[in-house]
């Protein structure tokens, strides 16, 4: 077994049944736990099966259904979540400056529902732990023994080895990195609520996150505030879709969104069987989420003072916490074309579909929301693309008859003024952006360009583009050559031109 680096002076306390037991050691932690487990569950030679097996970690209202083993993996993974906010505390007491975390401790001891064990998928090794800790060594010992590869035309490479996983990498680091995807291992927690990330990074932007926002750092699409420049910049990447699907209009913002996409719109293969009933699902997210409908009785209780609410699941808790009791709530849903106010989004996405008769765009599966200026989240008329995806639509757009291109050019330009803005400033390639309507598909079956807009004006409607600014301290950002002497960058003439291309007037 790979031993990890040293922490010094760890020491993380057990808070099993009111246990005052303090390690200093991964390794004295499990033992720890694992007499803590045979008091409770006996000799598992004689043990009486039960229904159901209560975790007894201060604040966890955890219940494994008629599985012991369950609960086993269920109760290392306290002991390794305890680790993670060690190494959480320690670093923010070497960071002051940092904000601190506001989300209180009501689930700073829940951690993520796990399972009858950890299976390693590395080839030709099936081994199962109990123990996340000895789990993640496990795989790490992996690592650390591959041979590189040598491919035709290329270096020696680093494939991993992982079922049904073709990456590749150049050093063995980035495999590491790339192996958390498939382990789900996370490296620090934030010791307040007990949050895990995979990296310090992602702990700075959780504390950032709940700062107080700066009012000149807004994203520009949606309105949000943000206390930093990074968080803005990496905000706004999401509203700008680089990639196209390339069965269906689709596009998205990165390579991982289009994978999901594409396993759920376009693929039938459903490789998650429910061990209770004949359901099956494409993903073991969503057997998860399944599984939790035959668990009978209540996992989850509102720690609120004086709520009584309770569910089977901590996300659901979570939303429920969120809504609740957080200062403000959460968002309402309103309709952009008559006003009607709906606590739900899929209440106002059923409300779209059968009253005004709208449809989303081809390729997704749903209308999105942003919230708008008077605080109410309404349906996203805007979607944000590169040039290069842009064109590639109206490629496959000059594929169709002509009457129906014609009536997709009509459609396109049926967006309200005012939902449509330029590319937001801080954008990672903002040489590269343009809007295209969002609404290109929220319209009836009817031609709506003799229609009056869903506002009640029937003037003409344009799409408004405003100058991108220039950010040299992005790689890839546009030079000066590439700006006219107007301060214009090519990027907004090659725009004008696309949005000619779809049919709208530019202003």
């Amino acid at each position: 077994m790979m031993t990890t680096k040293r922490l010094d002076n760890f020491e993380v306390m057990c808070e099993w049944d009111s246990c005052d037991f303090r390690g200093c050691t991964v390794e004295e932690l499990s033992d720890h736990m694992a007499l803590h487990l045979k008091d409770y569950l006996g000799d598992n030679d004689a043990l009486e099966e039960l229904d159901e097996y209560a975790c007894l970690w201060k604040g966890c209202q955890f219940l494994a259904m008629g599985c012991p083993a369950e609960l086993e993996v269920h109760a290392h993974f306290h002991n390794y979540h305890g680790k993670l906010k060690f190494v959480g505390a320690r670093l923010l007491k070497s960071r002051p400056d940092l904000p601190i975390c506001n989300e209180g401790l009501h689930s700073s001891n829940l951690v993520p529902e796990g399972s009858d064990g950890y299976v390693c998928q590395w080839e030709h090794c099936d081994s199962t732990f109990n123990n996340p800790e000895w789990f993640y060594r496990h795989v790490d010992n992996h690592v650390e023994s591959a041979e590189p590869q040598s491919l035709p035309h290329q270096q020696q490479t680093f494939l991993c080895p992982w079922t049904g996983c073709d990456a590749s990498f150049k050093i063995r680091y980035r495999l590491r990195e790339h192996m958390r995807s498939h382990t789900q291992e996370r490296l620090v927690a934030c010791p307040t609520c007990g949050n895990m990330f995979s990296s310090n990074t992602k702990l700075f932007d959780h504390l950032h996150r709940q700062a107080e926002p700066i009012d000149s750092l807004v994203c520009e699409h949606c309105g949000k505030a943000f206390s930093n420049e990074r968080l803005l910049r990496d905000h706004v990447r999401q509203h700008v879709n680089q990639v196209k699907c390339p069965f269906c209009d689709m596009t998205c913002t990165t390579l991982a969104a289009l994978k999901i996409h594409i396993r759920f719109r376009h693929c039938d293969e459903r490789p998650f069987p429910c061990d209770f009933c004949d359901k099956r699902f494409k993903n073991q997210r969503d057997l998860q989420k399944h599984t939790e409908v035959h668990n009978e009785g209540t996992v989850y209780h509102c720690t609120v003072e004086g709520c009584d609410y309770s569910c089977h699941t901590f996300p659901t808790m979570s939303y429920h916490y969120k809504r609740a009791h957080q200062v403000g709530g959460m968002s309402k849903y309103k309709c952009h074309i008559c006003d009607k106010v709906f606590s739900w989004c899929y209440t106002l996405t059923l409300h779209l579909r059968k009253k005004h008769e709208l449809k989303w765009p081809s390729g997704h599966s749903r209308f999105r929301y942003r919230k708008d200026v008077d605080g109410f989240l309404k349906v996203n008329m805007v979607r944000f693309e590169t040039v290069e995806v842009t064109k590639e639509i109206m490629k496959n757009m000059a594929k169709k008859p002509q009457s129906l291109r014609k009536s997709q050019r009509t459609k396109r330009a049926a967006v309200p003024p005012e939902s449509s803005r330029g590319s937001p400033a801080g954008s990672s390639s903002p040489s590269s952006s343009s809007s295209s309507s969002y609404g290109s598909d929220l319209s009836g079956a009817e031609d709506v360009s003799s229609q009056p807009s869903p506002r009640g004006s029937d003037s003409p409607v344009y799409c408004v583009m405003s100058t991108i600014p220039l950010i040299e301290e992005e790689p890839g950002g546009p030079s000066q050559e590439d700006c006219d002497g107007s301060g214009t960058s090519g990027a907004v003439q090659a725009l004008t031109e696309v949005a000619r291309g779809l049919g709208m007037d530019v202003v």
